[in-house]
């Protein structure tokens, strides 16, 4: 798949964000959570899943450690382009129609602090070092397209884009950007993600989303 080459980030082009939304274009919204200086402007007119009923739906997951991991969530907020897409849609990574935007900004635990690296920051939601180290172990779609490190204010980590094939044997794309404060004492994540096939067609507006991420951290 070709992907529009990454242009580099720049602080400045979410000045309408930061400082007065009145003089800004309308064709985006503001995902925006002052308290952690997080920003991401999503295209005007998809379907926003707060973080009350992400919230929710996590607080029902068994998995082990989840709701530790909840507990510690700053901030969490979801986009998408379907009203169709609920909140367990978007913190799974079950196919859906269209396209899906997942925010979080989550403080670490000790154990967490000592151990984060940018592989354990990879591998957050598919285990991407270990299909990298060992291509026989991983997913039988998976291209790597990009795998760069992103520095911001007061955090850095790696975004990393890359096909694999999903739950229900459907072929997807993400674009994963996963920080780290400079102090290892929080994680800022966006997840963007669609389907192959509609990933390649809006590529240069999904990686738009991911360009305009930005942690300010801490007023």
């Amino acid at each position: 798949m070709h992907l529009v080459p990454k242009r580099p980030v720049i602080a400045a082009s979410l000045v309408c964000a930061l400082l007065a939304l009145t003089g800004c274009s309308q064709s985006q919204l503001y995902a925006a959570d002052k308290s952690s200086g997080v920003y991401v402007a999503i295209p005007n007119g998809w379907h926003k899943i707060s973080s009350n009923a992400l919230t929710k739906a996590e607080s029902k997951s068994t998995a082990p450690g989840a709701a530790d991991r909840l507990a510690n969530v700053v901030w969490q907020e979801a986009y998408s382009t379907s009203m169709k897409t609920k909140a367990l849609n978007a913190l799974s990574l079950d196919p859906t129609e269209g396209a899906v935007v997942y925010i979080r900004v989550r403080d670490l635990n000790y154990d967490d602090m000592n151990s984060i690296s940018y592989n354990s920051l990879r591998d957050l939601i598919v285990p991407l070092t270990t299909w990298l180290g060992d291509p026989a172990k991983a997913n039988e779609k998976f291209v790597l397209h990009d795998d760069v490190e992103r520095v911001e204010k007061v955090a850095r980590g790696v975004r990393t884009t890359f096909t694999f094939g999903g739950p229900l044997g459907i072929t997807q794309t993400i674009d994963q950007t996963s920080l780290v404060s400079d102090d290892h004492t929080r994680i800022y994540i966006l997840i963007v993600r669609a389907t192959t096939k509609y990933f390649k067609k809006h590529v240069k507006e999904l990686q738009a989303i991911g360009d305009s991420f930005t942690v300010r951290g801490n007023k």
